[in-house]
């Protein structure tokens, strides 16, 4: 029960300090309105996956998020897919990560507007293509907004906030600072807060790290080298910084008898690979 209220404590903080960007809609979604008819679905979830939907509670499957504020966060080694209602996407979330309706509406026309704040983690979604041609889903993170129309797309925000768009199928629309960059299949860009997206280029689905350096210290492992600056790192569900050349250094604090020190390279789509290294000698 403990463990639940500060995993309560932490995901509810970090949703509510998201930075929301400005975004223009087309107009006639100006005119929309909450609807009753538009939810979230919980389909699956692994783990310890916290939904706030009026309550704040473990989800199930079958949950509900239907208003703005509702939300879901997943704790470490625990994911979660999602439906939009009638189909208009599927949603797979992460470990680490918090989402949160901003909005959920039918505009006059019938167009259905879907707005989620993901201020940090991973989310991956299959969206199919909008029968009305004004429908909109955006998601928001704290230093840019991706909008699309029907395509399989990913994005995840790094403790910095730098927020990394990708795309496997279709396009998506990248979007901070008044800057626009169209991301088709197979590409990704990179908004740093603060600033325009970056030129989209290749997805790195390869999830290599190219080493510098690493040895076993009183300290624990020291590690360093490089991989793309697109992709999240993990070790022991403690994220690594990587600057905007790819480059990253730090000590892992593990005890000298441990053999094994495991680093997981996760890109914005949520494909993962797993990296060993070992003390030297071995």
């Amino acid at each position: 029960m403990a463990n639940a209220k500060r995993l309560n404590r932490r995901a509810f903080g970090a949703l509510m300090a998201t930075t929301t960007l400005g975004v223009v809609l087309n107009p006639k979604a100006l005119l929309a309105n909450t609807s009753s008819s538009r939810w979230l679905r919980v389909q699956r979830v692994s783990g310890g996956v916290i939904t706030f939907n009026g309550q704040r509670q473990y989800a199930r499957v079958g949950d509900y998020l239907t208003s703005v504020g509702h939300g879901l966060a997943t704790d470490r080694r625990s994911t979660a897919h999602l439906a939009i209602d009638d189909g208009i996407a599927s949603v797979a979330v992460a470990q680490n990560t918090q989402m949160t309706i901003q909005q959920l509406s039918v505009s006059r026309d019938g167009a259905r507007i879907t707005v989620l704040d993901v201020p940090q983690g991973q989310v991956r979604f299959q969206v199919r293509r909008f029968t009305n041609p004004n429908s909109r889903l955006e998601l928001r993170t704290p230093s840019g907004v991706a909008a699309v129309r029907g395509t399989n797309f990913g994005i995840s925000v790094n403790q910095q906030g730098q927020t990394n768009v990708a795309a496997l199928e279709g396009q998506v629309e990248a979007g901070a600072q008044g800057g626009r960059v169209l991301v088709n299949a197979g590409k990704m860009s990179i908004i740093y807060p603060g600033s325009s997206p970056t030129i989209a280029r290749e997805l790195d689905r390869e999830l290599d790290i190219r080493w510098k350096d690493y040895e076993w210290r009183d300290s624990g492992c020291y590690m360093a080298g490089y991989a793309d600056a697109a992709n999240l790192l993990w070790v022991n569900n403690q994220e690594v910084s990587v600057d905007r050349a790819g480059y990253f250094a730090q000590t892992i604090p593990f005890a000298r008898q441990r053999r094994v020190v495991s680093i997981v390279v996760q890109n914005p789509m949520g494909e993962t690979r797993t990296h060993k290294i070992f003390p030297r000698g071995e």
